[in-house]
């Protein structure tokens, strides 16, 4: 008998052990959302550029779809049936708070941008957003492309509060992005894959 209660005792303890190195290691992105996302602004920037290069006439067309396609992407995401994760974790609780700051704030500077008809300021507030969305989730994550894109995106936006002119705003944002999203992005789909 007391054979049994030391193994269970053992057994317990590397049940225990099991579970928290499946929370340590349960913290996963597969990237989608970055590239996604990512792909989208790199896309409203580039357009906005060439659309102020060529003088046409509604410069913010870009940025009007990319608002109809987040919209509809956030909505999705929000009603969509949540996928049965085994155990959910204070991190991802964390996480999920940190994204609805995240929108929330986003959504309060485009109003304002809007508002103000202050656009180069507002997208240096856009990349500093960004960055720091980009220094949780890759602290969190331990991955330093996100914090290097963080990184990036906070010179990015220092650099934009400096330029005076609109088109070059739209050019930093890109290459902001596009160092800070899509390239972890597609650096995180590929270490998600291999898993």
């Amino acid at each position: 008998m007391a054979n049994e209660q030391e193994l269970s005792n053992e057994k317990s303890l590397e049940i225990i052990h099991q579970m928290i190195s499946r929370a340590k290691t349960n913290i996963t992105d597969n990237g989608i959302g970055w590239l996604l996302w990512g792909s989208l602004i790199f896309l409203a920037s580039l357009a906005t550029y060439f659309l102020v290069l060529f003088e046409y006439h509604n410069l913010f067309i870009a940025w009007n779809i990319f608002g109809l396609i987040s919209v509809f992407l956030l909505l999705y995401q929000f009603t969509r049936r949540k996928s049965a994760k085994p155990v959910r974790t204070y991190v991802d609780d964390v996480l999920r708070w940190v994204d609805i700051g995240f929108t929330i704030s986003l959504f309060v500077i485009i109003i304002s941008m809007n508002v103000l008809k202050n656009v180069n300021s507002g997208f240096g507030y856009l990349l500093m957003l960004y960055a720091f969305l980009m220094l949780i989730q890759g602290g969190t994550l331990k991955f330093r492309p996100l914090l290097i894109g963080a990184a990036v995106n906070w010179v990015g936006a220092i650099a934009v509060f400096i330029n005076s002119d609109f088109k070059y705003d739209m050019l930093i944002s890109a290459a902001a992005v596009f160092i800070g999203y899509i390239i972890p992005g597609l650096l995180l789909r590929s270490k998600y894959n291999k898993k």
